[in-house]
């Protein structure tokens, strides 16, 4: 019945003492605005544990159950799950022939601890020692080696104070032997505590158009500051801002926190593209958050602060790079634009002029004809605030400029940036004092750049690419006179050191672009006849202007010497730059002086771009009495006869061709595939740059 009423009784008192425990360690350590004192328990604690006992075996027959208590020190090695024990037992037992034993035993030895839960521990130690007995009557006494081995359970009911239940095993050589049961109480001798306080906060404002920059880019800085006596581990900081994030933004401080030490430590933010929505400037509430671990028990602190919040057309140009995050290539009207009139422009190309150079030209041209304008802000002209690194700007999305048919310096350069990247032309800002304009990449190098009559002093050369800067005010003074005023703007900027050049597709790799939420924009596209009347104007103007030093130089040595070598150069010079009434001119004008082979070939090829099949075939075969020989007059045979469907023929002058120039074939080769060259051969025998113009001597 005792041993029933014992048991009983332990189950009891396991289940009040654990749930005591897991209670204990569910009491919040967060106080908000105020640091978190932490106990941190000394490794040196003091241990006082009464117990049951039972005796065993032979001792049974001498002994009746009795009491003990135990009094020792216990000390935690640092980092460790094991400790260091030593103490005092006494120990009372009756004797059955009606009298009691005293027993004091001192003992040493050690431990492991290891915990189950955050609040309960299981424990087992060993000791040995000496023990000393006496009858409580003073009849005898001994003295003799003793040892012990015990379980337990240990319930944390706070950080330096905690309930122990165990069972134990002793023996006391030559006197007694028995296992106990009890319940004590372990405490830490000292607090090695204190608290990480945060001596100041530093956020910065933030601005909705970086809302992915600040990912890995900081929001501002938090002081730390470490009271422990103790090193601390794990330290984090996070912030969140509940109406703008879906998660809090975790920063890791890297080691440890030494006792005494300070860190300043970066702040981030994930906030989501609900920041976007901010039209005008607010605060908002930020919790900050610092949280580190003592002693595998973690420790928080909270914080509220405040947060400005720009509206999402505000930014400051401390960096001219962030304008490219408004650079909204996909926007669904940009691209509609963008694509609406590259596609139908592309088809009216001049294949000898750089395709870049010809977008650029359909775009400026297609703005002015949307009814585009150049208006400066009256509130932070760029003028200005460019020259303030703090000051903050108001720009423009693409679709607000679309909307607004209006912008100044810094919204027409985004909007014009955004048309090119929508079509996959790189573009960059180029930034001069009080000024920003746009630069687009011919994908050529300088050295093809002049030889395809881009000019040396019009372009900018950056990275081995050959760019064209615009000025995006010129808007209703055609692309040639934007293009001008970009480059002497450029070279006398560049030269004094003043001018930035920051290539869109770069800057995304730090400032990503962010779509600007809420219903899309319709943007009427021009009238495409429109647009490629003006951009027909424009090419002529632009061919005009560079063609003109060669013109001249061909017309002077023609006047001066009648050279029908320099008449059949010009004629090329127009047949190459789309300027075919101009090139037949001056090759009729050859041939009507001499029968020319050069021009005789380049009429028939001036003819054969046309499709006019039946006079190119006569002027080759006319080369060919002249020269029977030549690879190209043969090569010209086999292309005409393929596009009359002559297979035969053709494939017979290509064949010839192989023996004469394998090389030149090799470049020709579906003119050996004869009728089954089909529309492909077609196509490519259309290709102006397919053609081989003759220069002559």
């Amino acid at each position: 019945m005792k041993k029933y009423s014992c048991g009983h009784a332990l189950l009891m008192i396991l289940g009040v003492l654990g749930s005591a425990a897991l209670h204990a360690q569910n009491v919040p350590t967060i106080e908000m605005g105020t640091p978190t004192i932490a106990q941190i328990p000394s490794p040196l604690s003091l241990e006082v544990r009464p117990s049951y006992d039972m005796p065993l075996g032979d001792s049974a027959s001498w002994f009746s159950s009795g009491g003990a208590m135990d009094v020792g020190l216990n000390y935690r090695l640092p980092g460790s799950i094991f400790y260091l024990s030593g103490g005092l037992e006494y120990s009372y037992t009756p004797v059955q022939a009606s009298t009691s034993l005293s027993m004091a035993a001192p003992r040493v030895g050690g431990g492991v601890q290891l915990p189950i839960t955050s609040g309960i521990s299981v424990f087992g130690y060993g000791m040995a020692g000496y023990y000393f007995a006496t009858d409580n009557d003073g009849s005898a006494s001994i003295t003799d080696l003793c040892a012990a081995a015990g379980l337990g359970l240990r319930f944390a009911l706070a950080p330096t104070f905690g309930l122990e239940v165990g069972a134990q095993y002793k023996n006391y050589l030559g006197l007694y032997e028995g296992v106990s049961a009890g319940v004590g109480i372990e405490m830490a001798l000292g607090n090695l505590g204190g608290s990480v306080d945060v001596p100041s906060v530093d956020l910065r404002p933030a601005f909705p158009v970086f809302y992915k920059y600040y990912d890995d880019h900081s929001i501002g800085s938090i002081q730390i500051k470490s009271n422990l006596k103790v090193p601390a581990s794990d330290v984090q900081t996070q912030v969140f801002i509940k109406e703008y994030m879906d998660s809090p933004k975790v920063v890791e401080v890297p080691g440890t926190l030494a006792s005494g030490e300070t860190k300043t430590i970066d702040l981030y933010a994930l906030f989501t593209d609900k920041l976007l929505s901010i039209t005008e400037g607010t605060k908002v509430a930020t919790e900050i958050t610092v949280s580190y671990k003592v002693d595998g028990r973690t420790y928080q602190d909270k914080k509220i602060e405040t947060l400005t919040l720009w509206g999402r057309n505000a930014m400051t140009w401390d960096d001219n790079r962030k304008a490219a995050a408004y650079v909204t290539s996909k926007d669904p009207g940009v691209l509609n634009f963008a694509r609406s009139v590259s596609s139908y422009i592309r088809s009216k190309e001049n294949r000898s002029i750089c395709d870049n150079l010809q977008a650029a030209i359909a775009f400026h041209e297609a703005l002015d004809l949307f009814g585009l304008n150049y208006t400066p802000n009256p509130k932070t002209p760029y003028e200005q605030v460019s020259k303030q690194k703090d000051a903050v700007d108001f720009l423009q999305f693409p679709k607000e400029t679309f909307q607004y048919k209006a912008g100044d310096c810094s919204d027409l350069s985004i909007l014009y940036g955004s048309l090119f990247q929508a079509v996959g032309i790189d573009a960059a800002f180029i930034t001069i004092p009080g000024h920003i304009f746009i630069a687009v990449d011919t994908c050529l190098t300088p050295e093809q750049a002049s030889k395809e009559l881009i000019p040396e002093g019009q372009f900018i050369a950056y990275k081995n690419k050959a760019w064209i800067p615009i000025e995006v005010t010129a808007i209703h003074d055609g692309f040639m006179r934007a293009w001008q005023l970009g480059a002497t703007e450029w070279t006398q900027n560049n030269t004094a050191g003043l001018a930035g050049f920051y290539p869109i597709s770069e800057a995304w790799a730090v400032y990503q672009p962010v779509g600007l939420p809420g219903s899309d924009v319709t943007v009427a596209v021009p009238q495409l006849d429109g647009i490629l009347r003006a951009y027909l104007l424009e090419v002529q103007k632009y061919l005009d202007t560079a063609l003109a030093p060669t013109v001249a130089k061909l017309k002077d040595q023609i006047e001066s010497s009648g050279s029908v070598a320099a008449m059949n150069s010009l004629g090329v010079l127009f047949a190459k730059y789309g300027q075919a009434d101009k090139a037949e001119q001056q090759f009729k004008h050859v041939l009507a002086t001499r029968p020319y082979l050069p021009s005789i070939l380049n009429l028939g090829h001036l003819y054969f771009i046309q499709g006019n099949w039946k006079d190119a075939l006569a002027l080759y075969q006319q080369a060919s009495e002249l020269d029977p020989g030549n690879a190209h007059t043969v090569l010209a045979l086999a292309r005409v006869n393929q596009e009359m469907q002559n297979y035969d023929d053709a494939t017979l002058n290509y064949k010839k061709l192989k023996s004469m120039d394998p090389t030149l074939a090799g470049q020709f080769a579906f003119l050996g595939e004869g009728e089954e060259a089909g529309s492909r051969a077609a196509y490519v025998a259309t290709e102006q740059k397919a053609i081989l113009w003759e220069n002559g001597e």
